[in-house]
């Protein structure tokens, strides 16, 4: 009788112990899988990264988020005790940047905050780079990091001055398929999903460190999506909504279902109802918004992308017209400062 109870208390404690995975070395690493028809918390690893999130405090509940500066903010506080760091590639630094700012890649970045400065020694440190999606993506990041005085300016380059407006901004602003938007409220599928992130990491801080390293290395075309290829078929992926209610319900891109933005992120029940089988594209007026939560949402292995230039790619024009009625962000002919830069 005592072999038996010992063998099933061995049993017991063996299946209660979260599994362990070694990184496979890929470029994102994290797998989902299905779990129970209720989630009030997550399990395994996500559980140990989103306990490590929560003691540093829940920057993506607080109103410190989304972290973003304007540029005239930054320009008023090029002499002050600031950094700016502009993750553009050299080429386009060289064509052209903010006087004093410092050239340092996406993938970069982290080595960068960890062995080249002491980045608390500084008030605030912008990043910047040509449309203010990027920086958003990796301001994130580095936020949860614990980097709590990094901002992504807004707009990027193309709020800086108008120079560098049409290469980005100007040429991605649309109106093509604001006809094709719907009014319906879809609701939120069942909470049944748990991330299960493959790693290593014997801590909750060295899981951090881990992926947001692997994220902050990935290309932008697995982080970004366009208007067209949501458009020509949106039933390929989970569309989510970042936006307000009335928002929402003005019209919206078919298929999508709304997520609040304080609300959603590091909400077990919440995210456990975001699907691990297909894509999941967000979208907020600008994009910028979206970034940051696509960064949140890959953090936790999710195969998630922000839809660049969000609802400005696709209903600019409605944008414009309900722009006093619903407090929309349409990117306009007065968003370029003007302000100075350097080449070299």
């Amino acid at each position: 009788m005592i072999r038996l109870i010992t063998l099933a208390l061995l049993i017991f404690l063996v299946s209660c112990k979260p599994s362990e995975h070694k990184s496979t070395g890929s470029a994102d690493p994290a797998t989902v899988q299905a779990a129970g028809t209720s989630l009030s918390s997550f399990e395994g690893t996500a559980a140990l990264l989103l306990q490590q999130l929560r003691e540093q405090g829940d920057y993506v509940n607080s109103r410190q988020f989304p972290s973003m500066i304007k540029p005239e903010t930054v320009y008023a506080e090029l002499d002050g005790n600031n950094l700016v760091i502009d993750l553009r590639n050299a080429d386009s630094f060289e064509s052209g940047h903010i006087k004093s700012a410092v050239n340092v890649t996406m993938d970069k970045i982290l080595s960068y905050f960890e062995n080249d400065i002491l980045p608390f020694q500084y008030e605030k440190i912008i990043l910047v780079c040509n449309g203010g999606q990027r920086t958003a993506y990796t301001t994130h990041l580095l936020r949860l990091m614990g980097y709590g005085n990094v901002y992504s300016m807004r707009w990027g380059m193309s709020g800086w001055n108008s120079d560098f407006t049409g290469y980005l901004w100007e040429n991605k602003l649309s109106s093509e398929y604001q006809d094709r938007l719907i009014i319906d409220n879809k609701a939120k599928p069942a909470s049944v999903n748990q991330p299960v992130i493959q790693s290593s990491a014997a801590s909750g801080q060295e899981l951090l460190r881990e992926r947001v390293s692997i994220l902050l290395s990935l290309s932008p075309k697995v982080i970004f999506i366009g208007r067209e290829e949501i458009f020509q078929d949106p039933e390929k992926f989970f569309i989510v909504n970042f936006e307000r209610k009335d928002k929402y319900e003005s019209g919206h891109i078919p298929g999508a279902i709304r997520y609040k933005q304080q609300g959603t992120l590091g909400i077990p029940a919440e995210m456990g109802t975001l699907p691990t089988d297909i894509p999941i594209v967000v979208y907020c007026g600008t994009g910028m918004t979206s970034a940051f939560a696509a960064a949140y949402l890959r953090l936790f292995g999710y195969d998630a992308r922000s839809l660049s230039y969000g609802n400005n790619s696709f209903m600019h024009q409605k944008m414009l017209d309900e722009k006093e009625q619903l407090s929309w962000h349409p990117f306009t002919e007065d968003i370029p400062q003007d302000f100075p830069y350097v080449s070299e």
